[in-house]
């Protein structure tokens, strides 16, 4: 019960078909938030303040500089910090009558249903489409609810997927999109308020499945065109055959971070690498109109869908280094060479060349 804390709640039990009956379903709720960064600050933030009983925050990342222009929960303070124990102590300042339980972790295929089974309701605040089909399948295993939502440039989307029987992710994409056609936020950028929209409306979302209030985004996405301020709405057909998974499979940025473990280089290492005596194959995924060759090295720039084709010529008995822009193909890259075909001697440049500030 939340007697204690009935002041902090009065303006929300106050609205009208509400009360102290929805309060109380939401201090015995247990809501895991995937992700702590733009969607999550004000996801977390919400339901902290709201009283949610139990909130899981599941987050391997560091607070970065590049991160404050949206991901409000941080300060400048934080950078370098775990995200997942900077957020977690900022919201038992918030709201210290509630349960927070960190997760400094990767959710992954090895991983997911362990850490899933335990909470009522998945909220994936992610930015890449293999982590949330990882979330999809994992809650359909387990018959849990989840709210996905997803930023890019002025645009944001939300559904809540696998509610009472309704459509789940797949019903909306049957397959992941190919990582070249779905640029990520690193790449494309986004304006930090539309986060900030979209995050607040998973948290209205996550209440109303709680509660049993209203009427949630089950079966519809919501599209926001932060430009015009128009707000879309699409139904999302049930298709039976996705609530079939039986087993999770090979999620492309979702896999065990021991694949990147030890194989992942500074911009320090980068430069010593690239100008030492015995420079490695270096191997730059981009397309063609933006060659990244500013450093004037030797190495192949090539589509990030062309490595497949040069599996067989890659050396490997001296070290190959991949790198992108922003460090989202050349991991991809790696997951592939060493995953796939068993490569040992390959390492990535971790944040791409961008970080630099040499292109």
């Amino acid at each position: 019960m939340f007697d204690k804390s009935y002041e902090r709640y009065i303006r929300q039990i106050r609205v009208k078909g509400f009360g102290t009956e929805s309060q109380n379903k939401l201090y015995n709720a247990k809501v895991l938030v995937v992700g702590a960064g733009a969607l999550g600050s004000p996801v977390l933030s919400y339901l902290a303040a709201a009283g949610v009983g139990t909130l899981g925050v599941l987050d391997s990342d560091e607070v970065d500089l590049t991160n404050l222009q949206r991901q409000v929960i941080y300060t400048t303070n934080d950078i370098g910090q775990p995200k997942a124990v900077v957020a977690s102590h900022r919201l038992s300042e918030m709201n210290p009558e509630i349960k927070i339980v960190t997760h400094l972790v990767r959710l992954h295929k090895d991983n997911a249903l362990e850490i899933i089974r335990d909470y009522d309701l998945v909220i994936d605040c992610t930015d890449n489409f293999p982590s949330k089909f990882l979330v999809n399948d994992a809650c359909v295993m387990l018959k849990k609810p989840c709210i996905i939502g997803g930023v890019l440039r002025f645009s944001g989307q939300l559904s809540v997927y696998n509610h009472k029987g309704g459509p789940t992710f797949r019903c909306l994409l049957a397959e992941e999109p190919d990582p070249l056609e779905a640029p990520s936020c690193s790449e494309a950028g986004v304006i930090g308020m539309i986060p900030g929209i979209v995050g607040s409306m998973q948290a209205l979302e996550a209440i109303k499945v709680i509660t049993g209030i209203g009427k949630p985004l089950s079966g519809r996405l919501l599209n926001l065109d932060g430009l015009t301020m128009n707000v879309d709405e699409f139904e999302i057909e049930l298709n039976t055959d996705n609530l079939n998974i039986t087993e999770l499979k090979e999620y492309e940025y979702s896999c065990p971070d021991s694949i990147l473990k030890d194989r992942e280089i500074d911009g320090q290492q980068f430069l010593e690498m690239i100008s030492s005596a015995n420079p490695p194959t270096v191997i730059a995924f981009a397309d063609d109109e933006t060659p990244l060759n500013a450093l004037g090295q030797h190495w192949y720039t090539i589509p990030l869908y062309e490595l497949p084709n040069k599996v067989p010529k890659l050396p490997r008995n001296s070290k190959i280094l991949l790198i992108c822009e922003f460090g989202l193909k050349s991991q991809a890259a790696l997951r592939f060479l060493v995953s796939k075909h068993n490569f040992d001697n390959v390492l990535c440049l971790k944040d791409g060349v961008s970080h630099l500030n040499l292109i």
